[in-house]
């Protein structure tokens, strides 16, 4: 697949056609996985990409990346999809991707919500987590029937038929919003001081279930507040804490899926989850519940991100439970785990980044507005915004129905600025390969030291930035595994001296700035590397193979010959 066409959204059918198109025409690179399958029996793929030929992908340390966990935030497949392509497309021309793939394993699922997608890809809606072949989404926390039956209030829906739903104004002199003097087309609040002039109430687009005439509109429930990011373990707590958590956790099986290829892959390294929008990385370099170790891993993980993409970080703090997926990776698991939240729309027409103007600023919104729409008619010919427009509502007699289309505008960057955006986001996880740690034999030998006695050592490092544990955390919980050295004796060796098996821990080049302390400063001894020796007797002339391996940080070997004089290799 030489080019990737970047001109529009992926329905299911067009993603999946992608990954096997490139899968089968890059089968010595990649693999695709079927890892479970939806309610709506769609596959979730995840695509496993390697050089094979250098090592099986479980030999490697991996990284995960994943995307569309929430049904509407489909540019997260996108960037995604682009990314598989991309490393494929690159192996053999550019020497860092090369080198990468040599030595890493990728596992990129692009639509963890894939019923979701296509639900919101093919309706007017935008739900968290739905389904499309119902009629509407994956009902929760109540039932279809009980919500028709017993709920009332006003539920979004298209109801003028034009493939969006926007907003609808109503004409009432006590009304909370006025008409901004600056451009009719957007809404303001409106003032204490405001006693003249036409007054609005403001709803959404939409229909009152159950309706009888009340003058107070109120919304009703969500049909379907299912959210596959509160439905993690760890940190789950119940519906009326954590709203769209279900029933219990993991019990949906796209979350049971992701959950179960995880635990089954200890050689995953980091994780990174692409949501929509803000344009910003969360991360945990100031989460207490971690190690300091660990938190200054993150920092360098925010500086990375911060490099690449020009986006700002902030640290999640947060006490209360969340049920996500980054909080289960990081504080459950121990894999460190970043939610990356692609486009920002406020940046783009000048608002300023996240951490500058404190989030989605609703607390400016008249400056807000005004710079949107001037942004739209500049870059977008102004039809991203439904100009109000009068309609006959079936309960509510006339109203005015206009404002954002916000799923591919606010949400999701509008077509045109899909693929700059994911260029922007790309290259972050890729670089973070090149920290994963990296096991290597650095020097073996052997040594005659007394008839038929041999002393064998071997010196072992660690050329990766980082530890081969990743998070001390991971030690801390037991969730990791140590490194582990071992020999394999040819005929007629025996060991005299030493253990077969050793096992430990090796910090990365980095250790002075992730454990850093007055100790470290005055105490200069590698800890990415350590040496083992052994007493071997050898009745005749033979090879002893060494292996290195480790879950996160790979495998190498070496073999010595045994012979009447010293054998040393070096690397």
């Amino acid at each position: 697949m030489k080019e990737l066409k970047l001109d529009h959204y992926y329905l299911y059918n067009e993603l999946t056609d992608s990954l096997k198109t490139l899968a089968s025409e890059y089968d010595s690179l990649s693999n695709l996985l079927s890892i479970g399958t939806t309610v709506k029996n769609r596959n979730l793929w995840v695509m496993e990409i390697t050089n094979f030929n250098t090592g099986p992908p479980e030999s490697k340390p991996a990284i995960w990346i994943d995307g569309n966990t929430h049904a509407g935030e489909v540019m997260g497949s996108m960037v995604c999809l682009k990314t598989i392509w991309y490393l494929l497309t690159n192996y053999s021309k550019n020497p860092f991707i090369t080198e990468m793939i040599d030595r890493t394993t990728f596992y990129i699922l692009p639509r963890i919500d894939a019923d979701g997608g296509e639900f919101v890809l093919t309706t007017p809606y935008y739900v968290l987590s739905a389904d499309n072949e119902t009629g509407g989404g994956r009902w929760y926390p109540l039932s279809e029937e009980e919500w028709r039956s017993s709920q009332h209030g006003l539920y979004l829906e298209d109801i003028d038929e034009d493939s969006f739903i926007v907003h609808m104004r109503i004409s009432d002199p006590l009304g909370e919003w006025k008409i901004s003097e600056n451009d009719s087309r957007i809404m303001l609040r409106r003032a204490p001081e405001d006693n003249e002039g036409d007054f609005y109430r403001v709803y959404p687009e939409g229909l009152i279930l159950n309706y009888h005439g009340e003058k107070e509109i109120e919304m009703a429930p969500a049909r379907w507040s299912l959210n596959f990011n509160r439905n993690w373990p760890g940190e789950w707590a119940k519906e009326e804490i954590s709203r769209g958590s279900g029933p219990y956790p993991l019990s949906e099986p796209e979350t049971r899926a992701v959950a179960d290829f995880i635990v089954g892959h200890i050689n995953i390294c980091i994780a990174i989850t692409y949501h929509t929008h803000g344009g910003i990385l969360f991360s945990y370099s100031e989460n207490n519940k971690i190690p300091i170790q660990d938190r200054k891993l993150f920092k360098i993980i925010e500086s990375i991100f911060q490099d690449k993409t020009g986006y700002p970080s902030l640290s999640l703090k947060q006490k209360d439970p969340s049920g996500s997926f980054s909080t289960y990776m990081t504080i459950h698991r121990a894999i460190p785990c970043t939610t990356v939240e692609i486009w920002d729309l406020l940046g783009e027409a000048g608002m300023g980044n996240w951490v500058e103007r404190s989030g989605n600023s609703e607390n400016r919104l008249e400056e807000r507005s005004l710079k949107l729409i001037n942004w739209c008619d500049r870059e977008l010919d102004g039809n991203i915004f439904i100009d109000w427009h009068k309609f006959d509502h079936p309960q509510l007699g006339l109203v005015e129905i206009g404002g954002w289309k916000k799923k591919f505008l606010l949400r999701n960057p509008p077509v045109t600025f899909m693929e700059a955006e994911i260029d922007k986001i790309m290259s972050f996880p890729i670089t973070l390969a090149k920290l994963l740690p990296k096991l290597s034999i650095k020097e073996a030998s052997a040594n005659l030291i007394g008839k038929r006695l041999y002393e064998v050592s071997v010196t072992i490092e660690n050329k990766g930035a980082f530890p081969t544990y990743i998070m001390k955390h991971a030690v801390d919980i037991g969730s990791t595994k140590p490194v582990k050295v071992y020999l394999e004796l040819g005929e007629g060796m025996k060991m005299i001296s030493g253990n077969h098996l050793e096992k430990f821990h090796l910090e990365g080049f980095l250790n002075k700035i992730l454990t850093s302390s007055r100790y470290e400063r005055k105490n200069t001894r590698d800890k990415n590397k350590v040496t083992f020796n052994w007493i071997v007797e050898s009745r005749k002339p033979g090879v002893i193979k060494i292996c290195v391996e480790s879950p996160k940080a790979g495998r190498d070997t070496i073999t010595l010959k045994l012979a009447s004089i010293v054998n040393i290799i070096s690397r």
